[in-house]
């Protein structure tokens, strides 16, 4: 796969980390996994766009990047209330987990949620990107 075959997407990243958001966003710029980037740095941003300016699914993103150590609520908290959030943005956003150290029991009770759909060690690299967008075709055709 090379980068013109990536998909263009929306993000939405969260993270409080000024590096980890440039060497992340500009990765996704130059392998032109997105088309557009929204950053957040703290999980009640986040939330606040995703209530505010996400009317219907056309406007949520297709990928939520989510760092867990946050300033405030952590990326686990984001993950419980994103559940309250309207189906059609629940449906369409995946999320991803983004983190060095994590706790297993935090993970696993995270991924069972069915629009976490993994985790990725930061910083995200290209070929985590490719992996990233051929699991999710891969679901996509198994449920076709």
């Amino acid at each position: 796969m090379t980068d013109k075959n990536f998909s263009n997407t929306q993000v939405l990243l969260i993270d409080d980390s000024e590096i980890d958001v440039l060497v992340n966003r500009r990765l996704m710029e130059l392998t032109s996994f997105s088309k557009s980037i929204m950053v957040t740095g703290s999980a009640e941003e986040a939330l606040h766009y995703l209530q505010n300016e996400c009317r219907n699914a056309d406007d949520a993103p297709d990928w939520i990047f989510l760092d867990v150590h946050l300033p405030g609520k952590s990326g686990y908290d984001f993950i419980s209330e994103f559940a309250s959030l309207p189906e059609a943005i629940r449906e369409k956003s995946k999320i991803i987990i983004l983190s060095v150290f994590q706790k297993p029991e935090h993970l696993e009770k995270a991924l069972e949620q069915p629009f976490v759909f993994g985790q990725l060690d930061k910083p995200l690299t290209q070929s985590a990107l490719r992996d990233l967008l051929r699991a999710d075709l891969e679901k996509i055709n198994a449920s076709s």
